[in-house]
């Protein structure tokens, strides 16, 4: 075993190299029936690259796991662990996942967040209603933000845009951060990686965080009506608190946090908006490069808080949320970027659904 983990060390290298050079955002070694698949995830989708044989898949994933220092004697469980990779002198943080299927172990590589994501507010390419939002909220002094999307939608990039923006607009802010895992050190900020599945888990760090007199705190994701409820109790506090929700809308948010047991007053009383957002390929040529962010900023209003304290259903809220002069729905933006050209009605079907089709 250990000659063949050397004879594909130049495999393994020229993988994760490529995989940088391609401005790829993740590596997966998946076990086929055939070998092992290299696939690389560029501008949200997995490409195949290669397949490798199956003795040699066998062994690049092993050299993963010994770049990791995990156990290469325990292939019945998962297991994850950081990478060092020298890149031309720069040196790289990669998290690698390695978990047993019935084909063989399946690893998963995350490269640097730093290589493919923008890092200042004014970088992102928000819709300029959510822009404008964002700035709203980094100049209050309380109140909750909430982040939506699925995974990989950008919430993490966003976030680390405005604590850093926050940071330097207010040097000597106590700023705090939960995370599972830390995606990219942030100068100014307190970041804690939590274990959902050991001993530090949300809950229990956000119980201890509360008494280390945070001015704003960070919270990777509400999961539970727990964690939702030491969240709101955070920002009724007078902390400024930001956290992602998995919900497709700014609406879709706020009936989710009811549906977990928070009390109407609570939210109305602490909530400042939702952002909802995604990410969409742009047309180049005759395909697509790069991609560029469709969102939607729900700000409280008047029509919200009604609605909220009347426990309206998503309907309701999601029309209480338009009142707002200025507000653009998803939607709205998706159509116009559509109308620039910048991407293209398939693009937008793909990613909204068929469902969330631009309507002028």
């Amino acid at each position: 075993m250990a000659e063949a983990l050397v004879d594909v060390r130049p495999v393994v290298e020229e993988i994760l190299h490529a995989a940088i050079a391609a401005g790829a955002s993740d590596v997966h070694l998946e076990p086929v029936a055939g070998g092992v698949e290299v696939r690389f995830r560029i501008d949200g989708l997995l490409r195949t690259l290669r397949t490798l044989p199956p003795e040699m898949g066998r062994a690049a994933v092993l050299r993963l796991m010994v770049m990791a220092e995990l156990l290469t004697y325990r292939l019945d469980i998962p297991q994850e662990g950081r990478i060092r990779l020298d890149d031309g002198g720069r040196a790289l943080d990669l998290r690698l996942a390695v978990l047993p299927t019935a084909q063989g172990l399946r690893a998963a590589v995350r490269l640097p967040a730093e290589l493919t994501q923008p890092r200042e507010l004014g970088d992102l390419g928000l819709p300029p209603d959510a822009a404008a939002g964002l700035e709203r909220f980094a100049r209050t002094d309380a109140g909750m933000l909430l982040v939506t999307g699925p995974a990989g939608s950008g919430k993490t990039t966003t976030i680390y845009a405005l604590l850093s923006a926050l940071a330097k607009a207010q040097p000597g802010l106590s700023i705090i951060s939960l995370e599972d895992p830390v995606e990219r050190l942030l100068a100014g900020v307190t970041q804690i990686e939590i274990t959902p599945h050991g001993q530090l888990t949300y809950e229990r760090a956000l119980k201890s965080i509360l008494r280390q007199d945070p001015q704003v705190l960070m919270l990777g994701e509400i999961r539970d009506a727990a964690t939702a409820s030491l969240a709101v109790q955070a920002a009724l506090s007078g902390h400024r608190l930001i956290a992602t929700l998995h919900a497709a809308d700014p609406a879709g948010a706020v009936a989710r946090l009811l549906e977990m047991g928070l009390e109407p007053y609570q939210l109305t009383s602490t909530l400042f908006a939702v952002l909802s957002q995604r990410l969409v390929r742009k047309r180049a040529g005759a395909g697509y490069a790069g991609r560029t962010p469709i969102a939607e900023f729900g700000e409280r209003n008047d029509g919200v808080v009604a609605a909220i304290l009347a426990r309206g259903d998503a309907a309701g809220i999601r029309t209480a949320f338009a009142q707002r002069p200025g507000h653009e729905s998803l939607r709205a933006a998706a159509q116009r970027l559509i109308a620039a050209g910048i991407t293209d009605q398939a693009e937008i079907t793909r990613v909204l659904g068929d469902s969330g089709k631009a309507t002028p």
